[in-house]
């Protein structure tokens, strides 16, 4: 029983596994492009410069 049951699991697996991939790639495509797009704020102006404004 136990080596029909260590078969399914392999079998899952095997199925499962482009998903997995696909999935992951996928995450680090998103991850990728939202590091791309991301806005930086604008450097704060110096002190003196406020003052005089």
């Amino acid at each position: 029983m136990q080596g029909q049951s260590v078969r399914e699991i392999s079998a899952a697996e095997r199925q499962l596994r482009p998903l997995v991939v696909i999935v992951v790639a996928a995450n680090f495509a998103v991850t990728a492009l939202l590091l791309t797009t991301v806005q930086l704020a604008p450097p704060a102006p110096a002190p003196g410069i406020v003052a005089l404004r």
